[in-house]
Formats: C-alpha cells, sequence, structure tokens
C-alpha cells in the first residue's frame, strides 16, 4: 500500500467516482481503476461497490478511509513542519486547530496580531479536536487551539477566548411564534425540530446542555437529518425552515446583517485553549490571542441583542 494508492483512494471515496477523482488528481480514469483494483486485490477485500452509475463505498473501505485520511495529514503535516526550517533564521511555527477555531476565529485573529517581532511566522492547521491533541502530542504540530482543554499531564494550557452555541431562526421563522409562550428550557420542545452539527466538537457541549436540563434531544432533533458541518446548518437555517443551534462566531455576518435573529437569551459557552507541551512557554502567544479575539467580539457584540420587543418577544428564550 503507497500513499499515492491512498490519495487515490481517499479522492474517489470523496466524490464516489473515479472519473470525479481523476479529474481532481490530473489522472485518466483507467489509471485511478487500475490503483483501485490493485489495493482492493493486494489485501483481498472489497472496496468499492457498483450502486447504479455511482461507486458506493464498502465497510472494509470506509475503515480504509478513516485512516487514509489520518495517515495523509500526518504526512502533509510531517512536510510542512520540517519545510518550516528552510529559513533558519526564523522557523515557521504552526497551529493546529479544530474545525469551528480554524473557521471562524485564527484568521481573523492571526490577521490582527499581525507581523509581531516576537512572534514567529505561523502556519495554522484543522483538524478534530483529537487529531489536534495527537499533532501537539507527537511534535507535529507546536501548539494546538480546541475547545477541549486537554487533561494530560504533558501538556500545558491557557484559556484564550470564548464562544457561545445560540439559537438562531429568520426573523420570518421567528415571528410564527407570536402566539407561543416565551421558550426556556422547559418548552424548548415546542419550536423543533431544532437541527445543529451532528459528530463534532460543538455536539459535545448541545448534549450536556440538554442533558443538564433534563431535555431528550430525541424530542427537539430533527428526526432524520443528521448535518455534519457548520455550512450545512446554517445554509438550511438561513432558508427559514428551522431554528439550529449554531456558534456565535459561524451565525455573527447574518447576525449583523438581520438575515438570522437571535432567539432569546439563552447560550452555551464554549470555551477555547491553547496548549502545548510543558517545556513550550504559550503564555506571550495565548495572551496575544486572547486580546485579538477581545477585539473581535467587541466589534460583534453589538449584532446579536436578542429579540425582545413587539411580536418577537413571545420568542424570547430564558
Amino acid at each position: 500500500m503507497t500513499l499515492e494508492q491512498l490519495r487515490i483512494f481517499v479522492e474517489a471515496a470523496h466524490y464516489n467516482s473515479f472519473t470525479l477523482a481523476a479529474d481532481r488528481l490530473g489522472l485518466t480514469q483507467s489509471a485511478v481503476s487500475i490503483s483501485i483494483r490493485k489495493l482492493e486485490e493486494g489485501h483481498n477485500v472489497k472496496l468499492f461497490n457498483r450502486v447504479g452509475r455511482r461507486m458506493v463505498v464498502t465497510e472494509a473501505g470506509q475503515i480504509l478511509l478513516g485512516e487514509a485520511e489520518r495517515i495523509l495529514k500526518d504526512v502533509e503535516l510531517t512536510i510542512k513542519r520540517m519545510e518550516s526550517y528552510q529559513d533558519m533564521g526564523r522557523r515557521r511555527a504552526i497551529v493546529a486547530c479544530s474545525r469551528n477555531a480554524y473557521d471562524h476565529w485564527m484568521p481573523g485573529i492571526l490577521a490582527r496580531i499581525g507581523s509581531k517581532k516576537e512572534l514567529p511566522d505561523l502556519d495554522i492547521v484543522c483538524g478534530t479536536a483529537v487529531d489536534v491533541a495527537a499533532w501537539v502530542m507527537r511534535g507535529t504540530a507546536d501548539c494546538g487551539v480546541s475547545e477541549s482543554a486537554p487533561g494530560h499531564q504533558e501538556f500545558r494550557y491557557v484559556g484564550v477566548f470564548r464562544d457561545s452555541l445560540i439559537l438562531c431562526a429568520t426573523r420570518a421563522w421567528a415571528e410564527r411564534l407570536r402566539l407561543m409562550l416565551p421558550l426556556c428550557w422547559n418548552n424548548l420542545a415546542d419550536c423543533s425540530p431544532i437541527i445543529w452539527e451532528v459528530g463534532t466538537e460543538t455536539e459535545v457541549f448541545i448534549r450536556d446542555a440538554l442533558e443538564r436540563n433534563g431535555i431528550d434531544r430525541r424530542m427537539i432533533a430533527h428526526e432524520r437529518l443528521s448535518l455534519t458541518s457548520t455550512a450545512a446548518v446554517m445554509s438550511l437555517v438561513e432558508s427559514g425552515r428551522y431554528p439550529a443551534l449554531v456558534t456565535q462566531s459561524a451565525a455573527r455576518m447574518l447576525l449583523a446583517s438581520d438575515e438570522l435573529v437571535k432567539l432569546g437569551r439563552m447560550e452555551i459557552p464554549i470555551p477555547y485553549w491553547l496548549f502545548a507541551p510543558r517545556h513550550r512557554e504559550i503564555e506571550p502567544l495565548g495572551a496575544l490571542i486572547a486580546k485579538a479575539a477581545a477585539e473581535m467580539s467587541n466589534v460583534s457584540n453589538t449584532t446579536t441583542a436578542p429579540m425582545t420587543n413587539g411580536a418577537a418577544n413571545a420568542g424570547r428564550l430564558r
């Protein structure tokens, strides 16, 4: 099994198509087919089934896909780490971030930090919270930023910023609440189904909040939709069909433009941590990140006031 075979397999699995994978990789369709066939024959397993005109990953293929993605990402980061030593006078540092931190916080934070002389040049990479902790532990990344405070004794960590999960909807959807009693945890099911990201770091905070308030998530979750990305959730809530629990950072621009409104004052806090091996000093970087994040939050705080009067008052959450 070679890295090239893994790359070809991952692209084919992502697109469920040898033809699209070939276009993506700049190969011929036959080259992709041959690579997959050699991989299957070499290990005596079937990685794809043909269903109509689509190629569908088998159970064995799903196992390989998860590991192949991890291996390829590790190789990519190792190469980046090695190349960071090209300029011996100023090595680039690698900061691994969880998805929400990568998408909605770190680019703006790095733009505000700018070219501080006391800092190395920074590259940011993205992974799950588990990936981030593993990369920092192995030294593939210099430090990590994620929602999960690493409890490992080999890490030192500092809090750098806070996000929160809030209930959002379009204003048109919110107006339909005018005949309802003010929403609170006890009657949250009255506006179900509510959508949110499934299988990501943020869902852990949602599940904990629902459990603390004695809410069976099956009573408010959509019975069929299991959306695994912020983009998918935001797209559906923008359509006006459902309210959604989303991070305030993800909804920031839509709240500012009044395309979405925050329903009530319910918030589920999400702390973010900067962490690194104990021998690495991270407090100066943590302070700069925290200051930049506070500046970003101050800009957005005036855009997220909940609906509190008129017909909208019925949508208030306590």
